[in-house]
């Protein structure tokens, strides 16, 4: 039987999602807490990789299990995986879907939400980064509609790295009044969209901003390489029009700097509901 896991994550002490050498990461934490649990061994695949340092809510990853007998009670299971797991992984939901669903290869769609602050406050450095810049949001906006539509972002994307290829299709990419503070950043219902994320503030009355952008695929270092670029922008060190430029030289050294990690947050990953039907013969 195949199992779907919804789950959230603060990712400053792991690698990423995906396991890696000698180093903490989130996905060798789940296997070890389904394995403890289940009595069996585990293998679970997660829907992408997440860069060092970035958080996810409801990230979703799917396992298989022969034993159906502790899926009777799914509110127990989750208590005791959540016991298992260390403090900065919550596990919110499992469920069976059909056999041939795959977590990471069945998403049509993914949101990242990155936070930023331009006056300093000592209660939003854990999750947004600090800009101590005036930002023009308005040019920022008009950058980032360069970004929409299916584009090499070679530009954008860490340098020798594994994909096989560099497009991506863009659906929505925008910038609003928005602060982490305000809502738990592991709540299940953190951040689902731009309406989570603004707090009724006037876009030029605040100094506290969230960007968020949805595509089909993300490559290694993107979002933080698209908002350091964006932000550029927004100092006026450049047009709009200059993302045009950066994506069409597909060169990383035309493009701003990374922001750091500890602001992004992976919110949203979509599916086809004809993978996710529940199956409920137990």
């Amino acid at each position: 039987m195949r199992f779907f896991i919804t789950l959230s994550f603060k990712g400053s002490s792991y690698c990423g999602w995906q396991i890696q050498p000698d180093q903490p990461s989130v996905q060798e934490e789940v296997e070890r807490a389904l394995t403890i649990f289940l009595g069996e061994k585990c293998e679970v695949t997660g829907a992408g990789r997440t860069d060092a340092g970035v958080n996810a809510i409801n990230y979703v990853a799917h396992f298989d299990s022969d034993n159906p007998l502790p899926f009777q009670d799914i509110a127990r299971l989750i208590y005791k995986i959540n016991a298992i797991l260390t403090s900065d992984i919550v596990v919110h939901n499992i469920y069976q879907v059909d056999p041939m669903a795959h977590a990471r290869f069945d998403a049509v769609n993914r949101t990242y939400n990155y936070f930023i602050h331009t006056r300093k406050d000592p209660f939003l450095d854990q999750y947004s980064y600090y800009f101590p810049y005036p930002v023009n949001i308005d040019k920022m906006n008009e950058a980032a509609m360069f970004l929409i539509g299916e584009k090499d972002f070679t530009s954008m994307a860490k340098l020798h790295s594994d994909a096989k290829t560099n497009i991506c299709t863009v659906t929505d990419a925008f910038w609003a009044a928005g602060s982490p503070v305000g809502v738990s950043p592991l709540s299940p219902t953190a951040f689902t969209g731009v309406t989570s994320a603004c707090y009724g503030q006037r876009i030029d009355n605040s100094d506290t901003f969230c960007f968020t952008i949805s595509a089909n695929r993300f490559l290694r270092n993107m979002v933080r390489a698209i908002v350091g670029s964006l932000l550029e922008v927004g100092r006026g060190k450049h047009e709009p029009e200059w993302i045009t430029e950066i994506l069409q030289q597909k060169d990383r050294c035309s493009a701003g700097s990374s922001v750091p990690a500890h602001p992004l947050f992976l919110t949203k990953i979509e599916y086809p509901d004809r993978r996710l039907d529940w199956v409920r013969n137990f």
